[in-house]
C-alpha cells in the first residue's frame, strides 16, 4: 500500500477551506477591551508570492464596542501545531506609526493603552445610544406600541403626538440613567428587566382597550424612569469613563433619542399610509420611502446590520398595508399589532422572572 507524501497545498485548496481558515484565526486570536470581547469578522483572503510557493494572508476586522483605551491582544495561532512557532505582528494605533511585536509560546499577550479625551467618550456613548435602540428588541417593541396609536392619526398629527411621547420617555430615562450611573440610586436588574417587559405589555394591552389612550405621554414618562435603570445596567457592564462621565451619559441619551426618531421616521409613514381611507398622495409615499432609506443609512453608518429592520419593512410593511387597507387599520394594526406586542412582552416577562430562554433564545 502506497503512502501519500507531504506535498505543497494549492491555492484552490486554501480558497475551498477559507471558512475553516477564518474560524481557526478567530478561535486563536482574541482582542478584549475593558473586559469585553471584540469580535473578529472575516474581510479578505489574498496570496503573497514567494520563491518556493506563496503565503495566504487572511484579513479580519476586530470591532470593539468602544474606542480602545486599554486592550489585550491574545495570540495563540499555531502553537497547538508547533510550540516553537513565533508570530510577528505590527501594531499601529492612532498616530503611532506602529511597532513590531513577537509572540512566542511563553509570551502570547500584548497590552496596549492610549489616553482618550472627553470627545472620544462622548462620541462612543452617542454611538452606543443609537446602537442600543437599533439592537434592543424590547425597546423597539415599546416604541412600536406607541406608533400603533399615532399612525391612525395620520402622518402630521401622528408625528407631533409621538414626538411628545418619545421625548417624555427620553427625559425620564435620562433622569434614572444619570442618577444610577453616578451612584445616587440603584435598582437590581432582577427587578428592572421584568418591569421593562411589563411596561411593554401594558402599552399593548392599553392599545387594545382604547383607540386613543389619554395622557399617554405621562404614562410613558413613568415607564421611561424604569427603562433608564435598564440602560444604566448595560453601560455599567461596558464600563463607565473616568473623564467626561456626565457629558458621556448625556451623549448616550441623545443617541437613544436619535435612534428612536429614526425608527419613527421609518415606521410611522408606513402606518399612516395604512390608515388612510382616501387616495394616497405622492408626497406621503415619498416620505415613507425616505424615512426607510434614511434609517437604513443610519444603521450602516453606525456599523449596525439593517437586516432585521429590512425584514420587517420589506415583508411586514406590504402585508400590513394590504391587510390594513382591506380590513381596516383598527382591526389589523391596532388590535392585531398590539396583541402581538403584548404577547411578546409577556413571554419576555416569563423569561426574565424565571431567568431562562424560551424557544431557544429566538425571542431576543
Amino acid at each position: 500500500m502506497g503512502v501519500e507524501k507531504d506535498r505543497p497545498v494549492t491555492r484552490d485548496e486554501v480558497l475551498a477551506g477559507r471558512g475553516s481558515l477564518f474560524d481557526y484565526v478567530r478561535a486563536h486570536v482574541h482582542i478584549r477591551s475593558r473586559g469585553a470581547e471584540c469580535p473578529g469578522e472575516p474581510e479578505d483572503l489574498t496570496f503573497v508570492d514567494k520563491t518556493d510557493g506563496f503565503f495566504a494572508a487572511a484579513k479580519l476586522t476586530y470591532r470593539c464596542p468602544r474606542t480602545i483605551e486599554e486592550a489585550e491582544i491574545r495570540y495563540d495561532l499555531f502553537f497547538d501545531l508547533d510550540p516553537r512557532h513565533q508570530g510577528i505582528a505590527r501594531i499601529a494605533y492612532g498616530s503611532d506609526e506602529g511597532r513590531e511585536q513577537v509572540f512566542r509560546a511563553a509570551a502570547r499577550t500584548l497590552q496596549i493603552r492610549r489616553d482618550l479625551g472627553v470627545s472620544d467618550h462622548v462620541r462612543d456613548y452617542l454611538h452606543l445610544g443609537v446602537e442600543h435602540i437599533f439592537t434592543g428588541y424590547d425597546h423597539i417593541a415599546f416604541l412600536f406600541g406607541l406608533l400603533v396609536i399615532a399612525g391612525q392619526a395620520g402622518l402630521r398629527r401622528g408625528f407631533r403626538s409621538v414626538l411628545v411621547v418619545v421625548t417624555a420617555f427620553t427625559l425620564a430615562h435620562s433622569v434614572t440613567l444619570i442618577a444610577s450611573a453616578l451612584g445616587y440610586i440603584a435598582l437590581s436588574t432582577r427587578v428592572v428587566e421584568p418591569a421593562i417587559a411589563i411596561s411593554i405589555a401594558w402599552v399593548g394591552i392599553e392599545n387594545l382597550r382604547h383607540r386613543a389612550p389619554r395622557h399617554r405621554w405621562l404614562l410613558t414618562f413613568g415607564f421611561g424612569l424604569v427603562h433608564g435603570f435598564g440602560f444604566a445596567s448595560v453601560l455599567k457592564e461596558i464600563g463607565l469613563p473616568e473623564k467626561g462621565l456626565l457629558l458621556s451619559l448625556v451623549s448616550f441619551n441623545v443617541g437613544v433619542e436619535a435612534g428612536q426618531l429614526a425608527v419613527v421616521a421609518a415606521v410611522l409613514p408606513l402606518l399612516a399610509l395604512c390608515g388612510k381611507a382616501v387616495r394616497v398622495r405622492p408626497w406621503e409615499i415619498a416620505a415613507a420611502a425616505g424615512g426607510v432609506i434614511a434609517t437604513f443609512l443610519l444603521f450602516r453608518s453606525f456599523g449596525v446590520s439593517p437586516i432585521p429592520l429590512a425584514g420587517v419593512v420589506f415583508v411586514g410593511a406590504p402585508l400590513t398595508l394590504v391587510l390594513g387597507r382591506r380590513f381596516g387599520y383598527d382591526r389589523v394594526v391596532r388590535l392585531g399589532g398590539s396583541s402581538l406586542i403584548a404577547a411578546l412582552a409577556l413571554l419576555w416577562f416569563i423569561e426574565r422572572i424565571l431567568d431562562c430562554q424560551l424557544f431557544g433564545g429566538a425571542l431576543g
